[in-house]
């Protein structure tokens, strides 16, 4: 274990050391190959050169100044608060019944007046200034507290009406003093009698509710950003653009400041000898993308463990399209071989490991070519369909396919940026070959050093897997001939692997082969395994229980052995190794178990019986070990009915369960459903009987 440990750490220190230096070279060949040509000149300066432009660039002076014009033009947004609507409402509806409790409680139970209506509305005004905060004017205060109790109703039931009403809208201050006005104007002063000393019903109301509603309009900041930037956004999606063979600046004209900018978009500017600038910006790039690249490697090799010599074929995929390209695009800004990339990335991690690579490799290029925009749309769109092609887990790519998809991919894609930017027949026609020949080379140089790139890394690509799903491989024969019972038990395994892992959309190719090497260990003494054994000659017989559980449980350290002697992948040695986890043989256990029961010995302790192997670590190594026990169980016991079948796989799992061997396979209990239904359709078609055909 410690040595394990010592290994883990030495490796990640390795992969540190190599990607510092993949930088330090990326570094050096990007500057190099950057360097642009240079025109001395600077703002206010009468020019000495006609000046063009050398490729299609954005006017980022032109278009950042229209950008900026559109955010500022933008209005602030506000919004209806609802929080603020639904506490103004409750404020007036709690407002009013606390004036009606006060002015209850002025009148005793016999109905008569406990106080004047001079002191009522005195203390009503100090009720509400300490319970609301709010200033009654005295005559508001009065006729508040004194009003007949049908009047107080008015005024509370159109107070709580006009409430509703006025604050559906979207109000500021200023419009909702003016809504207030306008719906009170509509209010009748239906006084049951008519006293001057009272202020009207319709004031009552207005003041009433223009000291408790607050503005419900509330300044949307996110969406003024929004859209403020949503503004700014279609201004820069939409640049201004330098075309290529534009006249920038001719002769005796003045470098204005647009002009700077417009050279500096096109890199036309002087530098020293030396470009500091430059180089400390590629540098900034440069370690922009290693870190995006490093930090997918780092995600992806917690999921899928990226040995030390796949991640040095992983290594030379990316830097060899790099200094190809760095002589490649001198001939034409298209001709690079980031395809080289995607193909190999593609087959080792995925189609999304191709896709994120190769366009982290394609950044990488761009500043050598200018950063062309062609270059980027046509690479982008090829990258895709290459990886697309090549990531393919499952089985493996048609090399003819991948050709010719990829270089169609190309050839439109390039058509297709030249029409919409109305390019000349020539252009459209010298863009179109260069892509076809970039594209078509860099695949083909991929399909063809793919042998040596397997050579150097262990990993089980598809191409790999395929190889070793042959059963002409030297283990697959040695079992067919040395252990036939253990050769027919992998098979099934596999086909119950391959419909679990299809069902849960893991990687079926690796399930399935890896279920035929899954018990090579068991090549070292064959006749010690029950499906081996004829004649009903049983070693075990003439061993003690401690021999036999050292014969069974070293086969998955055997086969790991093996395993490394013929160099299977390393997805596939996991697999031998983890596909018994840290269960035990429960036959010699339970015998054990009996014997000291008969002996009076104390019962023997389970880890003694136990494989020394590891719970499994990925779901195809989980699935193989399911479909390993739930093979043997049917066929140890005999079962021939789907049904009783089920009944024995659920008991299986949660046995698994239970002894936590499933706890870092990343299965979930959807997946395990969705196997035990793979099983047993693979079950309903073994089970099924021939009719039998007359004599």
């Amino acid at each position: 274990m410690r040595s394990s440990k010592k290994n883990q750490k030495l490796f990640k220190v390795i992969r540190i050391i190599a990607i510092v230096l993949l930088a330090v070279l990326m570094v050096a060949i990007v500057y190099f190959g950057s360097l642009p040509k240079q025109y001395d000149v600077y703002q206010g300066q009468i020019s000495e050169y006609d000046i063009t432009a050398t490729r299609t660039v954005t006017d980022s002076y032109e278009t950042e100044r229209r950008a900026r014009i559109a955010r500022s033009s933008v209005s602030p947004i506000y919004v209806i608060s609802s929080d603020i609507t639904a506490e103004n409402e409750e404020l007036v509806e709690d407002f009013f019944n606390y004036c009606e409790e006060l002015r209850k409680a002025n009148i005793d139970d016999v109905g008569v007046v406990i106080r004047n209506k001079a002191e009522m509305g005195t203390l009503l005004q100090k009720a509400v200034k300490e319970s609301y905060q709010i200033d009654l004017s005295e005559d508001v205060a009065y006729t508040l507290a004194n009003i007949s109790f049908v009047d107080y109703s008015y005024v509370k039931f159109e107070a709580n009406e006009i409430t509703g009403m006025i604050t559906m809208n979207t109000l500021d201050s200023q419009s909702l003093q003016q809504e207030i006005s306008n719906y009170v104007s509509y209010m009748e002063d239906s006084r049951t009698h008519d006293s001057i000393e009272y202020v009207s019903q319709k004031e009552l109301v207005r003041i009433l509710l223009n000291q408790l509603l607050k503005p419900n309009a509330v300044y949307d900041e996110k969406a003024t950003e929004n859209a403020r930037v949503a503004a700014y956004k279609n201004a820069i999606s939409e640049p201004v653009m330098i075309q290529k063979g534009n006249r920038i600046i001719s002769v005796g004209e003045t470098v204005t400041p647009h002009v700077y900018s417009q050279l500096q978009d096109l890199n036309l500017l002087p530098t020293n000898s030396f470009n500091y600038m430059l180089l400390l910006g590629i540098i900034v790039y440069m370690c922009i993308i290693v870190a995006a690249g490093a930090f997918y490697l780092s995600r992806y090799d917690e999921k899928e463990n990226i040995d030390s010599k796949t991640f040095i074929a992983l290594m030379l995929a990316f830097i060899v399209p790099l200094i190809s390209s760095r002589y490649l695009t001198s001939i034409s800004p298209l001709f690079s071989t980031i395809m080289f990339t995607a193909v190999i990335f593609a087959i080792y991690l995925g189609i999304q490991g191709g896709i994120t690579m190769s366009w982290l490799s394609l950044l990488v290029v761009l500043p050598m070519s200018a950063f062309n925009t062609e270059l980027i749309f046509v690479s982008a769109i090829s990258i895709f369909v290459c990886s697309v092609v090549a990531g393919q887990r499952n089985h493996k790519f048609n090399a003819a396919t991948l050709i010719i998809l990829s270089c169609v991919a190309s050839l439109m894609s390039s058509l297709g940026y030249n029409l919409v930017t109305q390019s000349s027949t020539t252009d459209t026609f010298n863009s179109a070959l260069w892509s076809v020949i970039s594209t078509g080379c860099s695949v083909v140089a991929a399909i063809g050093f793919q042998p040596l790139f397997e050579l150097i890394s262990n990993s089980a690509s598809p191409m790999r897997l395929l190889d070793l799903a042959q059963q002409s491989h030297p283990l697959q024969k040695r079992l067919f001939l040395e252990a036939p019972g253990t050769s027919q038990h992998s098979m099934m395994v596999a086909n119950l692997a391959d419909a679990a892992a299809e069902a849960i959309g893991a990687n079926a190719l690796l399930a399935k082969v890896g279920s035929y090497y899954h018990d090579i260990g068991k090549l070292e003494r064959p006749e010690y395994f029950t499906e081996n054994q004829q004649d009903k000659v049983n070693p075990h017989d003439n061993l003690s229980i401690e021999e036999s559980v050292a014969i069974i449980t070293s086969h998955p350290s055997d086969g790991l052995k093996l395993a490394k002697k013929f160099r299977l992948p390393l997805a596939i040695q996991n697999i031998i190794l983890e596909h018994h986890g840290t269960t035990c043989p429960g036959y010699f256990y339970l015998k054990a178990k009996k014997e000291a029961q008969e002996k009076g010995l104390p019962e023997p302790a389970k880890e003694n019986f136990a494989y020394k192997g590891s719970v499994p670590s990925t779901r195809e190594s989980a699935i193989i070990m399911i479909a390993d026990s739930c093979e043997a169980a049917v066929r140890s016991r005999g079962v021939h009915e789907v049904e009783e079948a089920e009944v024995l796989f659920r008991q299986i799992i949660k046995q698994k369960i239970d002894e936590d061997q499933l706890v870092h396979s990343g299965l979930s209990f959807d997946d395990i459903e969705k196997m035990i239904r793979a099983f047993i359709q693979v079950y309903a078609g073994f089970f099924h009987e021939r009719v039998k055909y007359p004599e």
